[in-house]
């Protein structure tokens, strides 16, 4: 078996070098090598989505291991459950940082790296002599992911933080939960997870842009920043209008009905009727075909406008009605609506079972359980699976082996495709997209972010409504085409396009593509190098497969739902729209996997993102705490394993704080230093940071948890935002002027790439606003025979 690091495709294979334990898992990342210096769960996160792609991730740890060893339920005698299901398949090495400039051996990993993931903390790695510059010197291709708090520059650069500092600093929190209440936190670490996913996105965009012959850089990453990113309408619509997203509970602000209701047997469903015909399908099953000509719900501005009526419409026909029939009834309706799913009920689904959505691992002495498997699927180069999490140095000796083994081994230069990258990491690489509201597009958005050629295809329509607010954030850097794809002659120039670009984007609920005679078999045949994105609901195969799905459903089914807000009401709503936008950054993740592999083998190959599989891929040691040790977790206001010492609080001038810590031991020292008596449980230690928040004022209380040793910031709304200090330091929003809206302010680009950062230019105007353009330069390459892949003016 050939290591890793001279599998590569700029590397030159030789068999007699010494060999990695299982070293050689295939998979759309196979060879790419990935030291992680990581202590977080976004940091061991991405790693661990790289690791699950095929990547070969060596982690090194202190001697004490990494934190995430010690956070959660555990095994008796074992690391916890947490850290086990989020680094299985990687490669342990115990050792410091500073190591890696003191110790020979450890040095020689920097040449044979593509990349450094680090989490430690502006300042840590330039203390530990590794600053970017000296990394830069050892290998001129490293590419290097920072995650930190508050990001490497700006006002709070050096302000510490967890998952649920972020959530309150970038609105998640202020617009989840019920009105009646304090703001909530998301209960899984979502800011984690969406910058672990992120982040690893931004890394391969680096090393595909390094791999063009170019140089590696820094992707400098905030917590805050992907979660802020993502707030798309909220941002455009509050900045344009002063609207404000507030709590709702378990509703939607902008779709009506889109809620969660009471079954009479006591589950809960979650739906969204959003648009005439999937309403009309709605009413159809509940028994009510007349309410689609209702004036009250004629339309989606008449639904919402008597959003209370048509809410009890559905809730009533629901509430008479079991679980069980109720969602049999909308799946062969075509509703977009499910049960809101527990743990259990995930583990024993058919569809999950089919599309093998749960993975199982076995902890070092030998006890089998369950974890989220990897995401998204590859049509021709899955993985091999892990079946587990290395122990603490587990591979430092093998490790060690394998560098001397290479160390006489110089990497060749990259081959770049022909013609030079430019205009961005992406340079050179055009999209199709054809898909729709929105994990699709805001996939897409984010690859023409980092300079991919986004051609966007519409249908033709009657009379094109005007471009709506949102649309201007969520199709940015994309140039349009109207374009019939259903009819013989839409689909023959459909394929010219596709002979010339590299990745399709689409969202259709599966079969769409193959009715219409765009099966990936005739795209693939028409360029054996196309990427196909697919993303839906429940994914491509699966009994499952065709059920529609919005995004209440996804997040229902993937577990997500069940365990938001408090255990004596509905199952709460984020504020966020997780489930679409989770799906959209593995959209982007599965697309550079997909397109760094075509680079290793010229072949392109089918992507398949199901959004229930992202949102489960979330949930951490959801699914391993209950069939290791038989704990079902259940709502309890925001807690979470990773984060049982955080809460909020309310301030004197009605704002609310959020406080966080990784002990409660540290929490009683805090308040016991605050003035108040030391607390003997977390009641009291709660009820003391209540007593202290009330006299002070949110900033206040803030400064002063802050000097008593917890992490603290003010629960931040769009308005706050938009106002931040912070935030205009790091270019989180940026004003970007277009045709039709006047200037507009949007989210900027996230991550930060230090050599190719991205850029936002507007939208097209109107659909079809560059027919003549992208058609006439597609026929002019495709005459002149450039191939898919190469770099294009």
């Amino acid at each position: 078996m050939t290591p890793p690091a001279v599998q590569r495709a700029d590397r030159r294979p030789d068999p007699s070098r010494p060999t990695l334990p299982d070293g050689d898992r295939g998979g759309p990342l196979e060879g790419l090598v990935v030291l992680e210096l990581a202590e977080t769960l976004a940091g061991e996160l991405a790693g661990g989505l790289l690791a699950d792609l095929g990547a070969t991730v060596i982690k090194l740890e202190p001697p004490e291991g990494s934190p995430l060893r010690r956070r959660g339920p555990a095994l008796a005698g074992e690391d916890s459950l947490y850290f086990q299901s989020e680094n299985r398949g990687k490669y342990s090495v115990c050792a410091a940082p500073a190591d890696l400039v003191r110790e020979a051996w450890l040095t020689g990993l920097l040449p044979l790296a593509d990349a450094v993931i680090e989490d430690l903390g502006p300042g840590r790695l330039e203390a530990s002599g590794l600053a970017p510059g000296i990394l830069e010197r050892a290998n001129p291709r490293l590419c290097i992911l920072r995650i930190s708090p508050f990001g490497q520059s700006g006002p709070l650069a050096g302000t510490a933080g967890d998952d649920r500092i972020a959530q309150a600093f970038a609105n998640v929190q202020f617009t989840t939960g019920y009105p009646d209440r304090p703001p909530v936190p998301v209960t899984l670490p979502l800011a984690d997870c969406w910058t672990g996913i992120n982040g690893a996105s931004g890394l391969l965009m680096a090393i595909f842009h390094a791999r063009r012959g170019e140089r590696g850089q820094v992707v400098d990453l905030a917590l805050y920043e992907t979660p802020l990113r993502l707030q798309e309408g909220v941002i455009v619509r509050h900045c344009r209008t002063g609207e404000m997203a507030a709590r709702m509970g378990t509703e939607s602000p902008t779709i009506v009905p889109a809620n969660v209701y009471a079954t009479r047997d006591g589950g809960w469903v979650a739906l969204s009727g959003a648009g005439d015909q999937p309403f009309a399908r709605l009413c159809e099953a509940i028994g009510a075909p007349e309410a689609p000509r209702d004036p009250r719900f004629v339309s989606g501005d008449a639904r919402r406008a008597n959003r209370t009526d048509a809410d009890r419409l559905v809730a009533a026909w629901i509430g008479r009605h079991d679980l069980a029939d109720v969602e049999a009834r909308f799946m062969a309706a075509g509703v977009a609506g499910t049960a809101v799913r527990s743990v259990d009920d995930i583990v024993t689904n058919e569809h999950v079972q089919a599309r093998g959505s749960l993975m199982p691992l076995r902890s070092p002495s030998g006890v089998d359980f369950l974890a989220p498997a990897p995401v998204p699927r590859f049509s021709r180069t899955e993985a091999r699976r892990p079946t587990r999490a290395p122990r603490l140095g587990e591979h430092t000796d093998a490790v060690r082996a394998w560098v001397e083994g290479a160390s006489g081994q110089s990497p060749l230069p990259a081959r770049p495709p022909s013609g030079a990258a430019g205009g961005g990491a992406l340079g050179g690489v055009r999209v199709l997209d054809l898909s729709q509201w929105l994990a699709g597009p805001a996939a897409a958005a984010m690859l023409g972010d980092f300079g991919a050629d986004v051609v966007m295809v519409e249908l033709p329509g009657q009379a094109p409504a005007p471009r709506a607010l949102d649309f201007t954030v969520t199709n940015r850097n994309k140039r349009s085409i109207t374009l019939d794809v259903r009819s013989p002659e839409g689909r023959a120039v459909f394929l010219d396009l596709v002979r010339v670009s590299d990745v399709v984007v689409e969202n259709f609920r599966p079969g769409t593509l193959e009715r219409w005679d765009l099966a990936p078999e005739a795209l693939l045949a028409a360029n054996p190098r196309l990427i196909v994105l697919r993303c839906s609901g429940f994914g491509q195969s699966g009994p499952y497969r065709s059920r529609s799905a919005f995004n209440p459903v996804g997040l229902a089914f993937g577990g997500m739902t069940y365990l938001n807000g408090w255990p004596d009401r509905a199952p709460v709503r984020d504020g966020v729209q997780a489930g679409d936008y989770a799906t959209a950054l593995v959209n982007v993740l599965g697309t550079m996997a997909a397109l760094l592999r075509r680079d290793r083998d010229g072949a392109g190959q089918v992507v398949d993102t199901a959004m229930f599989e992202a949102v489960l891929r979330m949930t951490g040691d959801l699914l391993a705490a209950r069939s290791a040790l038989g704990i079902r977790r259940e709502r309890a206001g925001g807690e979470w394993s990773l984060y049982p010492c955080s809460l909020t609080v309310e301030a004197s001038d009605g704002r609310h704080v959020a406080v966080s810590s990784d002990s409660w031991e540290r929490v009683f020292s805090a308040v016991e230093a605050l003035g108040v008596s030391r607390p003997v449980d977390a009641a009291q230690a709660r009820a003391g940071l209540m007593r202290v928040a009330a006299m002070l004022s949110a900033a206040e209380a803030v400064a002063t948890f802050r000097r008593a040793g917890l992490l603290a910031i003010a629960v931040g709304s769009v308005a706050d935002l938009a106002e931040d200090p912070h935030v205009r330091a790091r270019g989180n929003l940026v004003r970007v002027a277009g045709a039709g809206l006047g200037e507009v302010v949007m989210p900027g680009v996230v991550p930060a790439l230090s050599r190719t950062p991205g850029r936002v230019a507007g939208w097209s105007p109107f659909p079809g606003s560059d027919n003549d353009a992208v058609r006439g330069a597609a026929a002019a390459r495709h005459a002149s025979g450039t191939p898919a892949g190469r770099a294009r003016p």
